[in-house]
């Protein structure tokens, strides 16, 4: 079992890795043109100037750690608020083309399920008591 769920978070990074490629403009990728509600998003999501980079270099980063197995739990948290943008983007201005978006959801959900472990201290009801030093 241990072995199936390595290939598969193996199999789970190089696929957000090569989203993060793509997001770069590798391998002359180019999105498709989407309705004009969905474009506009776009615009305003390349105008800004930093908003693609940083997403790319996370997918880059979150791949990298995925196949690594070097700090996957904080990737795949940090990826979360990215997957669900990315679903409801389509869900709501780009209807047509859900697949990627269930499915990067899908393996950001497995990510989160297989690192589940790590996030037990997070979801503690109260900080730890501060120890008072004399």
């Amino acid at each position: 079992m241990k072995r199936t769920i390595a290939v598969l978070r193996i199999i789970c990074g190089l696929l957000v890795f090569a989203v993060g490629l793509l997001n770069l403009g590798a391998f002359g990728f180019e999105p498709p043109v989407a309705g004009p509600d969905a474009r506009q998003f776009q615009l305003a999501m390349q105008e800004a100037g930093y908003f693609m980079p940083i997403m790319s270099a996370m997918f880059l980063i979150a791949g990298a750690s995925f196949v690594t197995n070097r700090y996957a739990a904080l990737m795949a948290a940090a990826l979360f608020p990215v997957s669900i943008n990315i679903l409801l983007y389509h869900t709501i201005l780009n209807a047509g083309e859900m697949a990627a978006a269930v499915i990067f959801f899908a393996i950001n959900i497995f990510m989160l399920w297989y690192c589940r472990e790590a996030y037990v201290p997070l979801l503690c009801s109260k900080l730890p008591s501060e120890k008072v030093s004399d």
